[in-house]
């Protein structure tokens, strides 16, 4: 049975018992736990701010969620905020898609739902945020990971980080290769950029085109081609050379 005060990543949550509250710590602060199996069998996780003094979260974690609730809380710990006031966030919703890495491009646009609350999806998994601090993510098995991200500090930023760490644990596979291609730096002029080395197309004006391009992939990779082309030419063999096992 769970200790106080042990490090998180050893935490074995299926071992609580009914109402037994226990609390662990991480790198970034403490998170207190609690479960509750009389009427419904699932844990409520308090994460702290980085203060130590205010709730800066409340999860709701289910069985089939607890082998994966050690990271994701420590996940939640490190993007906390410095304090929390329980007053609702104050990020706006569309930012947090663009800000993840768990999301393919967004050439479609940003679809917003009347609640205000934003959604995307990765293979094998989904998440959705409200503009009130609510979180949830699902899996295609039973996990789901769910919660609400309290105070005004969670900026989209920060939210984007716990809806990144949610995901990377509940997606396929092939959803951690899931590449984005970002768009071509454009025309400027080179005396407003330092490191331009005068090269592509010129016109009226004294401006050159810099098609340089940026791709990257939820693990990691990131590379900037000369062309937009290059970018999604580079792209697809990381993905290649992910599916085949070779490194990228």
């Amino acid at each position: 049975m769970p200790q106080a005060d042990v490090p998180l990543d050893t935490a074995d949550l299926s071992t609580l018992a009914d109402r037994q509250q226990a609390r662990f710590t991480t790198g970034h602060g403490p998170v207190s736990v609690r479960r509750y199996a009389r009427f419904s069998d699932f844990v409520r996780a308090s994460v702290r701010s980085r203060n130590g003094r205010d709730r800066a979260a409340l999860l709701t974690l289910r069985p089939a969620a607890y082998p994966l609730a050690p990271v994701w809380l420590a996940a939640i710990a490190e993007a906390a905020p410095e304090t929390a006031d329980h007053r609702h966030p104050s990020a706006a919703m569309s930012s947090v898609r663009l800000l993840s890495r768990m999301t393919p491009d967004h050439r479609n646009g940003i679809p917003r739902q009347l609640d205000g609350s934003v959604g995307w999806s990765v293979p094998g998994a989904s998440a959705r945020v409200w503009p009130d601090g609510r979180v949830e993510l699902r899996g295609s098995t039973d996990a789901e990971l769910t919660g609400q991200l309290e105070g005004s500090e969670w900026d989209h930023w920060k939210v984007a980080a716990v809806a990144d760490a949610g995901l990377r644990l509940l997606c396929g596979p092939q959803a951690r290769h899931v590449t984005r291609t970002g768009q071509p730096s454009g025309w400027h002029r080179p005396f407003d950029r330092s490191d331009s080395a005068g090269l592509g197309r010129e016109r009226k004006g004294g401006q050159m085109y810099d098609g340089s391009t940026a791709a990257s992939c939820p693990c990691g990779w990131r590379v900037m081609a000369a062309s937009q082309l290059g970018a999604r030419a580079l792209a697809e063999q990381h993905r290649r050379e992910a599916a085949s096992g070779e490194p990228p």
